[in-house]
């Protein structure tokens, strides 16, 4: 089941984190695959990265709807989201080399514009995937909202708060420009803002590596040693166990809240080492994403004959609710590698790294 917007996008109605407000919805209704695309299309791929399991998820979900629909794609990723310039030159890249279309997760929300108009100009549709993005020209978009996700931890804090005394937050949202984490950082706000008892602290922006959320949450305490609850992105949440063991902190001294669920995350509820997490089902955002080039490319039109945009409903994974949802369910297969060429008529194996 997704929420579905249909109609028509008018960019001037739209505003970050939210769909456009000349879309229709959302109208809750299940998704149904196209079977067999009409011809073996040349589908581009464009990730923000491929540093955590995060996106190897998504990468499953593309990789296995192309398969089953019998179309050829090419994965490039940027290595970071610092890495704008490295992203739109491999947009160009796919649009010199005349792919069918193009799926994007978008770096920055608003400075790809240009160049998604210039490879619509130039025949070839672009379904935006997983990262909201602006872009008037856009065909379709494939993503839930991280301001809902955002919401849904602050919800959960605010109803599960377990001190009587005020709590101190330290959120770390992500990328500052990216076309999601100020999202999820606007939701948890809007979220408590009613709740005086909960105090959140001015965030830690930063890029989703190991190695920068380690050092955002050191910086953390070493300005606000009193900090309650860690919020915030998945891998913030990944690492966070052992920097507070490295503290003399534990988990639960210090409680863990992510805004979006990876394998880690996941096994860290299993192990009662983070409280809760929103889960896109960033595999079906993927899967959807590869279904609507698929469409387009078919000669559908999105929002008339399936929606502009659509996305999984967002649930809550705590210890409580993590049993009905199987690790395969929420990333695919245990042993997946990401594949960054596949062709249908390849006798080889798909090329892996």
């Amino acid at each position: 089941m997704v929420n579905a917007y249909d109609g028509e996008y008018l960019v001037d109605t739209k505003i970050p984190g939210a769909p456009a407000a000349s879309l229709r919805g959302p109208v809750v209704e299940p998704w149904h695959y196209v079977e067999q695309a009409q011809e073996t299309y040349r589908i581009g791929v464009l990730f923000p990265h491929l540093k955590d399991s995060y996106w190897s998820a998504v990468a499953f979900g593309v990789t296995e709807r192309a398969v089953a629909s019998g179309v050829a794609f090419e994965l490039m990723e940027a290595g970071g989201y610092p890495n704008l310039a490295v992203q739109i030159q491999q947009l160009r890249q796919f649009r010199e080399r005349k792919v069918d279309g193009v799926i994007l997760a978008g770096i920055a929300y608003d400075k790809l514009d240009n160049e998604v108009a210039a490879t619509v100009a130039a025949g070839i549709p672009v379904v935006a995937m997983i990262n909201d993005i602006r872009a008037p020209q856009i065909q379709a978009k494939s993503m839930v909202s991280f301001r809902e996700m955002g919401a849904k931890v602050g919800d959960y804090l605010r109803d599960n708060k377990v001190a009587e005394r005020p709590v101190k937050i330290a959120f770390f949202p992500g990328p500052q420009d990216s076309g999601w984490a100020p999202e999820s950082l606007a939701g948890f706000v809007e979220a408590i803002e009613d709740t005086p008892e909960i105090q959140p602290l001015t965030p830690f922006w930063g890029d989703t590596d190991a190695r920068t959320q380690r050092s955002l949450i050191r910086r953390a305490f070493h300005f606000y040693p009193d900090i309650d609850y860690l919020v915030g992105n998945a891998v913030m949440a990944q690492v966070a166990p052992s920097v507070l063991a490295e503290l003399g902190r534990s988990p639960g001294e210090v409680r863990i809240l992510s805004t979006y669920l990876i394998p880690q995350v996941y096994a860290h509820i299993q192990a009662g080492q983070v409280e809760a997490a929103s889960a896109d089902l960033n595999i079906d955002q993927g899967r959807i994403a590869m279904d609507m080039i698929i469409r387009l490319l078919d000669g559908q039109r999105s929002g008339v004959d399936f929606p502009f945009r659509a996305g999984p409903q967002i649930p809550i994974i705590t210890a409580d609710t993590i049993k009905e949802y199987p690790f395969e369910r929420l990333f695919g297969a245990r042993n997946f590698a990401p594949v960054f060429s596949y062709r249908p008529d390849a006798p080889q194996e798909p090329e892996t790294p």
